[in-house]
């Protein structure tokens, strides 16, 4: 699998925040999208998934039917929201029951994974944001699908969830992953670097 990234720009009023990008993303490779905040990563990262519409150029996925794009990938981000009305339990149950999540994975396995027992039945909204962020890449992590987008993913961690999340996204070598970030330690897991700045 491919993500074909063609001549993409992205302007928000009169302002370009990315101009005229082109990239080839090939599964097994893991790229860092790296500049100072405000700079564009979560824009292109955002173009990548296909949430948001360029302006111009275009994005491809190599035998995804484009429709179905979204199956393929997994996003996370501190501005994803969770669903805060649910517990825990009940937001796992909806991620299984909508394939997001495969259906061997329990609240057990869950916990088990994210080394983790934040209370299954406390609101999400009770969570600290260090937790919240836990849970987002837990979620993502843990998906099947083969594309793993991330936006600043050990925001709000202290340095032992940080060394937890590097262990688990080690194992997960085999996919096409993005990394949007400005941390070192984030930039220096992925095998190429993509500094934004130059597609201004």
């Amino acid at each position: 699998m491919e993500i074909l990234a063609t001549n993409l720009s992205k302007k928000f009023r009169q302002e370009f925040v990315i101009r005229d990008f082109s990239h080839q993303f090939k599964a097994g490779n893991s790229y860092a999208i790296t500049g100072p905040n405000g700079s564009g990563k979560s824009t292109l990262l955002q173009l990548i998934a296909q949430f948001t519409l360029p302006n111009s150029g275009k994005i491809e996925m190599t035998g995804i039917d484009p429709e179905l794009v979204y199956t393929q990938i997994t996003y996370a981000a501190p501005y994803v929201e969770l669903i805060e009305e649910y517990t825990l339990t009940e937001h796992l149950a909806i991620l299984v029951k909508n394939n997001y999540l495969p259906s061997s994975i329990d609240i057990d396995t869950f916990e088990e994974f994210i080394d983790l027992q934040p209370g299954r039945f406390k609101l999400i909204k009770n969570y600290s944001s260090g937790m919240r962020q836990k849970l987002k890449l837990g979620f993502a992590l843990l998906s099947e699908r083969p594309v793993l987008l991330l936006d600043e993913p050990t925001t709000n961690f202290d340095e032992q969830a940080k060394q937890w999340f590097f262990n688990r996204l080690n194992d997960q070598r085999h996919k096409l992953i993005i990394i949007a970030s400005n941390e070192l330690r984030e930039i220096e897991f992925c095998s190429e670097k993509i500094a934004i700045v130059e597609f201004k």
